[in-house]
């Protein structure tokens, strides 16, 4: 076995986003647009989910934990991979119960989510060896963006994810000491 390059699981994931389809517009999907955005850029990313009115997902890649234990004269290592999934709906937050809860011309945050969690839920191996996507815990955020005057922000939805992605064993090549 081998790790499962993380670039592999967050293509499988904007895969997976893009494939979700619209709860009620026929040939429409959930998401008008899936990207990638880094933890530095994250501030810059929910600027423009303030001034871009559309369905966003944005995956946020985590970090990764390795689990390693010795077997006999070598190690096995386990990697678990993380992201986070930060999801939006179009409406402003100046109409925040249905950019929340969902109205005649949005879906909202809050069903948004359940519809991502479902979906991934049934799909969580995305295609991939090793790969079962985890959802860790969620948070209703609100963006503001200080830039604009008087904006209302966003609202927003966070979704952490973990995974499984593979192992390694690791073989030294130097002799184990002996004892005297």
């Amino acid at each position: 076995m081998s790790y499962v390059p993380t670039l592999s699981i967050l293509a499988a994931v904007k895969a997976a986003l893009e494939y979700i389809p619209h709860p009620t517009a026929a040939g429409e999907k959930l998401f008008e647009r899936v990207e990638y955005h880094d933890n530095k850029r994250l501030r810059e990313a929910l600027t423009d989910l303030v001034i871009i009115k559309q369905r966003v997902a944005l995956i946020v890649p985590g970090g990764d934990n390795y689990q390693t234990t010795r077997e006999g004269r070598t190690y096995r290592s386990v990697r678990t991979s993380t992201f986070d999934l930060l999801i939006a709906d179009r409406s402003w937050t100046r109409g925040g119960h249905e950019a929340s809860f969902g109205g005649p011309q949005n879906i909202g945050v809050l069903a948004m989510k359940e519809l991502v969690v479902a979906h991934l839920v049934r799909h969580a191996q995305l295609g991939l060896p090793h790969v079962v996507l985890q959802p860790e815990e969620g948070a209703h955020i609100d963006i503001a963006d200080d830039q604009v005057k008087d904006s209302p922000g966003r609202e927003c939805f966070v979704i952490s994810y973990s995974t499984p992605a593979g192992e390694e064993i690791i073989n030294p090549t130097a002799p184990w000491p002996t004892a005297n």
